[in-house]
């Protein structure tokens, strides 16, 4: 299990290398379009104040659900694989993060499209509150979830960690 895990992650390290390789250096005017446009009109969109936030949680939702699932995958890997059976009674705090925070996510998108938008377009969030506020309520919820998913990692990693198995790695 350890050579196939360390060949694993030098397959991966070498994929990471190779593609990071690819990277244009020189920025485009193609490429200078989309900041100039983030930079205009990011605030009057969104109603984010911050240039970062308007980005992250409004403009780039999608990216932003990929990482609370890659949060989520990571605690379930953590989970299943480094789990003891003696300990499982104090799981429901981390596992009620997990499922909240997924449930949150997942929710906010589907709840778009039941109403007729596209995933993770936070206009539909109008129905139930101010129009004006949909767009930023719909990012915090994004970021709430996000948040959420990181805390049940964090929990598992520190649950895991204390234990004998985790500690003997060091």
């Amino acid at each position: 299990m350890k050579t196939a895990s360390w060949l694993l992650t030098l397959l991966l390290a070498g994929f990471l290398v190779y593609a990071f390789a690819q990277v244009v250096l020189d920025p485009s005017p193609i490429s200078l379009h989309v900041y100039s446009r983030y930079a205009q009109f990011g605030e009057a969109e969104t109603g984010i104040h911050s240039l970062f936030g308007a980005v992250l949680a409004d403009y780039r939702s999608v990216d932003f659900l990929a990482v609370a699932m890659l949060f989520s995958s990571a605690a379930l890997a953590l989970l299943l694989f480094f789990s003891d059976g003696s300990k499982n009674t104090a799981l429901w705090p981390t596992l009620l993060c997990l499922i909240l925070g997924n449930v949150l996510v997942l929710g906010l998108g589907f709840t778009a499209i039941l109403k007729g938008s596209p995933f993770l377009d936070y206009e539909a969030l109008a129905a139930w509150v101010a129009s004006p506020r949909a767009r930023l309520d719909g990012a915090w919820m994004l970021a709430g979830g996000v948040l959420l998913n990181l805390a049940g990692l964090v929990m598992l990693w520190v649950r895991w960690s204390r234990t004998a198995e985790g500690s003997s790695v060091r």
